[in-house]
């Protein structure tokens, strides 16, 4: 017996070391309870790593990023934690993600790790270890009843509010009024909210968009938001109508039925714009008719001067009536607006110019269409331009290169319209 009880005793020292040393390695605690949501509802993936002493550096946690799958760290998602562990008390860390699957069907989080540095609990350093997180499969199903939603948007609430800044009818040329179409949702990221304000305008304006604004909140878990896009209207013609209703069908988490979210539509009227000069045609067939009763006066007076004075007056009314339909004429008002830096009277001198020329530069005429739509921005957007005499410089620059590439080929012969006008031929 006494024999037994010395081997005992020697022993005993070694198995309390190799229990010990086995109650040592530091432990993972992985919690994940719900495996089924709807697309854009998250669910809560929760790691908590406990070490017998304390951790010197954080642990290196994985990121579980996977396609179609929205994975964030909420507010305080890495919290201390301890637990009593043999009689110990263990220190610890939990980490909480929220996996969001972004579209319906089956997703895998594949096997990963955390990475743990401690201090040895015999005191002699810090020992580093890897604990395995395992894999974990989840899907998002489409409620009953909201198969047809496109995109499918699932929220405690939604709402849709509507500002439009200035008048609306009665608008002239050059005439402007904004937009402003706000979502505001709850228990989902603003991110799922698709485009509100449709990029095709009401004929007769022009839409200038602004850059959408996305704001996102959290509080105590719960994701809120508001996504606001705004649109500049200018008139530059006539305008009847209206800018369209918009509707934005959801599905609510609370009542379990599809809902649908409005604003009404916005009616718009506009006149026609004034003629880029003065008379046009109609000034030209009135000269063509004093010219002829002055050539008739005349032959009754002298009816052999009428042989010869007939031709002649046709002859100038024509070329007169050409000048004023030729694209020279239309270039000469287009440089003039340009030189004034009126916005609104270049884009419609533009519109004329370029429908007078019988060739199209797709590369030019875009540069121009972006020059315009930056000054365009300038004026009556949001945007600050810090050189507007800059961006004018640009604009006119693009519409020169452009009469350039087009300029063998006019609607007109500018030898023939020299005659009455000699500036026609020099671009200028």
């Amino acid at each position: 017996m006494r024999v037994v009880l010395v081997f005992l005793a020697l022993c005993l020292p070694v198995w309390s070391a190799a229990l010990a040393q086995g109650s040592d390695v530091p432990t993972i605690d992985v919690q994940f309870e719900e495996t089924e949501t709807v697309p854009g509802q998250p669910l809560t993936l929760r790691l908590t790593v406990l070490v017998p002493t304390f951790m010197p550096d954080p642990p290196i946690w994985p990121d579980f990023e996977s396609p179609n799958m929205l994975v964030r760290l909420p507010s305080k998602a890495s919290t201390p934690t301890s637990k009593s562990i043999g009689g110990q008390t263990w220190a610890g860390i939990s980490r909480r993600y929220q996996i969001t699957p972004l579209v319906p069907g089956d997703f895998v989080l594949p096997e990963s790790s955390v990475t743990v540095r401690y201090q040895s609990p015999q005191g002699d350093g810090v020992l580093e270890t890897t604990l395995p997180v395992p894999e974990f499969r989840l899907n998002a199903v489409v409620p009953d009843g909201a198969e047809g939603l496109d995109p499918f948007v699932a929220a405690e609430s939604l709402k849709l509010t509507q500002t439009v800044d200035g008048p609306t009818t009665e608008l002239k040329a050059g005439d402007s009024f904004s937009r402003s179409v706000t979502a505001q949702i709850d228990g989902v990221t603003p991110m799922f909210l698709p485009s509100l304000l449709p990029e095709a305008a009401l004929e007769g304006l022009r839409a200038y968009p602004e850059t959408a604004n996305v704001e996102e909140t959290e509080n105590r878990g719960v994701i809120s938001g508001v996504r606001t896009e705004t649109t500049v209207y200018v008139a530059e013609g006539a305008a009847d109508g209206a800018l369209p209703e918009i509707t934005l069908s959801w599905y609510n988490l609370s009542t379990k039925e599809v809902e649908v979210a409005s604003v009404p539509a916005v009616e718009v009227k506009a006149s026609a714009p004034l003629a880029v000069s003065g008379g046009g045609d109609r000034g030209a067939r009135a000269f063509a008719r004093r010219a002829g009763i002055v050539v008739l006066g005349f032959a009754i007076v002298l009816f052999a001067c009428w042989i010869f004075a007939k031709p002649i007056a046709g002859v100038i009314a024509a070329r007169r009536l050409a000048w004023r339909e030729s694209e020279a004429f239309a270039w000469k008002a287009l440089k003039s607006a340009l030189r004034a830096q009126d916005l609104s009277a270049s884009q419609r001198a533009f519109d004329i110019w370029r429908r007078r020329c019988d060739r199209r530069a797709p590369d030019a005429e875009a540069a121009v269409e972006a020059a315009f739509l930056i000054l365009g921005q300038a004026q009556f957007g949001l945007t600050a331009v810090a050189d507007g005499s800059g961006a004018w410089r640009t604009l006119t620059q693009e519409v020169r290169g452009l009469r350039r590439k087009l300029r063998y080929r006019r609607a007109t012969n500018p030898k023939a319209l020299a005659v009455l006008n000699p500036d026609a031929a020099r671009e200028g």
